[in-house]
């Protein structure tokens, strides 16, 4: 009994969440952005909030450029592989979706689902060390104006300098320089990822996409959208289920003090939205409860503009009942076609998935599917 117990504790013991290290970055960033004047109405009134991001994405669709000059920190968790000294150092940098942190990565910010969910404990067991980020304005990271910071193209910045930092190898992190950089990002994360390769290709050796926007999510929201296929940016927008407020209404003691701009979900049934499928039933309750907040400058995000700038490895990932990014073959087309120097391109459909992929009983094959084809590009290079 007593080696059986030593034998479980020091199975436990390997696990991320027992090795990890918390890591702050903090960076200088000049960036281009939408000069949108970063004042905003009162949003304490239920439904005001999807009105006025309708309204916001206007004003970015139309206002001119300009600089701005600001310091910003980034929050992360460092995993490290279980044998470094075995290993070539190769590292995911993973990026999380709108109202979610860097938990997502690891059975969730509830942290009950199983390992085998988890995807930071299936890097680890490939030879894979994680660095796993709260995105600007997310988390445990600044959460600075939400109009004017919080924008696709600050955010692309931000990503570029922890990048080069990583790639220098001067963070007094512990994280040694990577051979290999695979970028990981899920829904939002993957719309930050695939900009940065194309602003920054040789940022990243590999891009993986999970819940791509390639279906209505690559619209809402989307200034850049309307721009590139020169339309008007809709007069109003159906209310969302999400029930937006002010996260500081929403849910007073986990969001104390944030200002209006950063808004969270009120109705609990709209996270069902996120899953489909083959999935625990008990999940989007918890994942509700454990919700992160999202800022008004996401509207300026969009993940359908060319991406022609990039040449490595390009994976998309899809649940094939996604009702935001679609995983049907025209649209994944579409997707292909905006990575037209990629030197591959692969499309992991997840039967019997939704939004969240890490959160379904299939996650486990997807994994299996993506570090497949990951291994196959190592062994080529």
């Amino acid at each position: 009994m007593y080696l059986k117990a030593i034998s479980l504790l020091l199975y436990y013991l390997t696990f991320c969440r027992a090795a990890r290290t918390n890591v702050f970055f903090t960076f200088n960033v000049t960036s281009t952005i939408k000069n949108v004047s970063p004042q905003h109405p009162d949003l304490s009134v239920p439904g005001s909030i999807d009105t006025y991001r309708t309204v916001l994405t206007q004003r970015y669709a139309t206002a001119p450029n300009t600089t701005r000059d600001a310091t910003y920190t980034l929050a992360g968790v460092y995993c490290p592989v279980t044998n470094p000294g075995r290993s070539p150092s190769r590292l995911q940098l993973l990026a999380h979706g709108s109202s979610y942190t860097k938990e997502y990565w690891d059975r969730g910010a509830w942290g009950s689902l199983p390992l085998t969910n988890s995807w930071t404990e299936y890097a680890r067991s490939r030879s894979y060390s994680t660095l796993a980020i709260d995105r600007l304005c997310n988390g445990a990271s600044s959460h600075p104006d939400t109009q004017l910071d919080c924008q696709l193209s600050t955010s692309t910045e931000v990503l570029h300098k922890l990048v080069s930092v990583l790639r220098a190898g001067n963070a007094s992190t512990g994280i040694p320089v990577p051979e290999t950089l695979t970028y990981v990002g899920h829904s939002a994360g993957s719309i930050a990822g695939a900009n940065l390769a194309q602003a920054y290709p040789e940022d990243i050796d590999t891009l993986v996409l999970t819940g791509y926007p390639s279906g209505p999510i690559a619209t809402i929201g989307a200034a850049a959208y309307y721009a590139e296929q020169n339309l008007s940016v809709p007069a109003s927008s159906p209310p969302s289920p999400f029930a937006y407020r002010p996260a500081y209404l929403a849910d007073p003691k986990r969001f104390p003090g944030l200002d209006q701009g950063y808004f969270a979900s009120t109705n609990a049934s709209a996270r069902q939205s996120l899953y489909a499928g083959d999935y625990d039933p008990s999940f989007p309750e918890k994942d509700y409860v454990t919700r992160g907040s999202s800022p008004l400058g996401e509207s300026s995000f969009t993940g359908v503009l060319s991406f022609d700038a990039f040449k490595g490895p390009v994976v998309v990932v899809t649940g094939d009942l996604d009702g935001a990014a679609w995983a049907d073959r025209d649209a994944i087309a579409r997707t292909k076609a905006r990575f037209p120097a990629a030197a591959r391109f692969e499309w992991v459909r997840v039967p019997q998935t939704g939004h969240d992929v890490n959160f379904h009983r299939a996650a486990p094959r997807a994994f299996a599917r993506v570090f497949g084809i990951l291994n196959d590009v190592m062994t080529a290079v």
